[in-house]
């Protein structure tokens, strides 16, 4: 077998596993578990600072585009991420290298924001972020799978507010002669949209009625795994996936010819996303790809604002909430996994922490979809903390900022439908129908 380096390292212990079979949590104190890469032997094989730079703009936009699996704007960061990967391994649908969308000049008069963008995540296969980090979870099981078939992996299984299961199954429809899908989701608690993609490429679905919804359902998917070590679960414990999500901060920067954005703005649910995002940056300054670390804004709803909370005290009291339903259903989390990650990882950071209420969430999702820019619910509450932050001077009127959009607004029909703006039933006074709905 080709040699990796690469391997997984607790975030508590220290202790470091070769990647030799497959973890989520560290077999010997059970804290969470981080890839850890040969920087030095990285630095040989790309270099370091402008020819690093190059390296990747060669093969983005030069003839090496043309092997696969640079064609993916995931795996044509395989040197960097994941050296030594066998591209044999690779599963890759063509994912990442999404639009850096700038909104129009009347929106950025309107919000006092000159040089704002969005990252449009659901423009991937399955329509959301979550692609970049199943693809890389995927691609492993297919490598344990083929280089230690004495682990018998046939399974890969998720816990889900919906577009975690939909990539997951997407891809495991891709090598459906290899893997099988099993999803968890909490019963009536993500969109119609979302259910059918998991049931259309055919996942397993159980669709479970629990107090705590995802919440729940997570426990339960982590207890089915461990006593399945033939499933490898692909939720945002995996640390492969925290790997292909790092390449949203790397194509942001690439976008803006490797000068980073003063501030980027993320929805926080589970935490894979904040996490990777943070390391990712780290990883770019330490190489010299960038020269400095943007500001954070983390945004969450008013109903599932832990992290909100937990900035609030002081970063001393973090208590998850019990579950409360919201618009921005993707992100309906009381107990991020990723927390501890992100609880070491946050202090070499500015971050600044807003929540969002529902009646600001369909406002603002209004408001830029009405602009021409298609986002989810997630999407507008990262969007309503970054006017928040204007609001506040937090943000100025001149800083770049890029908003990272999770999910396509397709996907989530029913709340965009909801909105004040649409009129039921007969309308007898068209002029009196047409002033209402044009009221700003």
């Amino acid at each position: 077998m080709k040699k990796v380096y690469f391997w997984h390292k607790c975030i508590e212990c220290g202790s470091v596993f070769q990647p030799d079979r497959f973890f989520y949590t560290c077999p010997k104190c059970n804290s969470l578990l981080l890839i850890e890469r040969d920087e030095e032997w990285i630095d040989k094989q790309i270099g370091v600072g402008r020819q690093a730079q190059l390296f990747f703009d060669n093969i983005r936009f030069g003839k090496e585009r043309d092997k696969y699996p640079n064609g993916s704007g995931v795996f044509m960061w395989l040197p960097l991420i994941l050296p030594g990967f066998p591209k044999e391994s690779v599963i890759s649908l063509r994912e990442g290298f999404t639009d850096l969308f700038e909104i129009p000049d009347w929106l950025k008069q309107k919000i006092g924001l000159k040089n704002l963008y969005l990252k449009m995540e659901g423009q991937l296969p399955s329509e959301s972020f979550k692609d970049r980090g199943m693809s890389v979870a995927v691609s492993e099981s297919v490598r344990l799978q083929k280089f230690y078939p004495e682990l018998k992996i046939r399974s890969v299984a998720c816990a889900s507010t919906g577009d975690t299961s939909a990539s997951a199954a997407i891809y495991s429809a891709y090598v459906k002669d290899k893997l099988k899908c099993l999803v968890f989701l909490p019963y009536e608690k993500i969109s119609s949209g979302q259910l059918f993609q998991a049931m259309a490429h055919g996942a397993i679905v159980l669709s479970i009625k629990h107090p705590a919804g995802f919440d729940g359902c997570m426990e339960l998917i982590q207890k089915y795994c461990a006593r399945h070590p033939e499933i490898v679960l692909v939720n945002s414990k995996n640390d492969f996936r925290i790997v292909g999500q790092e390449t949203i901060a790397l194509e942001i920067c690439q976008d803006l010819h490797w000068k980073a954005p003063k501030w980027i703005a993320i929805p926080c649910g589970n935490g894979g996303n904040l996490t990777a995002l943070l390391i990712s940056l780290l990883r770019m300054r330490e190489r010299k790809m960038i020269n400095s670390l943007p500001g954070i804004i983390v945004a969450q709803t008013k109903g599932a604002n832990t992290l909100v909370r937990w900035a609030k005290s002081g970063f001393q009291d973090y208590k998850p909430g019990s579950f409360r339903n919201t618009i921005a259903s993707a992100m309906n989390i009381q107990n991020p996994v990723s927390f501890p990650r992100i609880k070491k990882l946050a202090k070499k950071f500015r971050i600044e922490f807003f929540d969002v209420t529902e009646k600001n969430i369909q406002r603002t999702r209004a408001l830029f979809m009405g602009a021409g820019a298609n986002i989810c619910p997630q999407t507008a509450v990262a969007l309503d903390a970054v006017l928040q932050a204007r609001n506040k001077g937090i943000v100025r009127e001149k800083d770049s900022v890029v908003v990272i959009g999770t999910a396509s607004g397709i996907k989530f029909p029913e709340s965009g439908i909801k909105h004040p703006r649409i009129i039921k039933g007969t309308i007898k006074n068209i002029e009196k129908a047409v002033r209402f709905a044009t009221n700003d």
